[in-house]
C-alpha cells in the first residue's frame, strides 16, 4: 500500500514540474503565434490567447464588438 502512495507522491511531483518548465516554451510559442497581426484578429483561433501578450483598448474591443455585431455574429 504504501508503495502506492510514494509512486502516486513522485508521480505527482514530475508532473507538476514538467508543467512549470513547459510554461516558458508556450510563453515563446504564443509570441510568435501572436506576432502575425492575422492570428491577433478577434474572428482568429488564438484571438484570447493573445490578448494576454497583446491586449486590445477599450476603443478597439468596441470597433471589434460592432463590426461582429454589423456582421450578425
Amino acid at each position: 500500500m504504501k508503495t502506492y502512495v510514494v509512486t502516486g507522491i513522485v508521480l505527482s511531483v514530475g508532473l507538476i514540474l514538467s508543467g512549470c518548465q513547459s510554461s516558458q516554451s508556450r510563453q515563446q510559442q504564443l509570441a510568435a503565434i501572436c506576432a502575425d497581426p492575422n492570428n491577433r484578429a478577434p474572428k482568429s483561433g488564438y484571438w484570447r490567447e493573445c490578448q494576454t501578450l497583446y491586449p486590445s483598448s477599450t476603443r478597439q474591443l468596441q470597433k471589434d464588438y460592432l463590426l461582429g455585431a454589423a456582421a450578425g455574429n
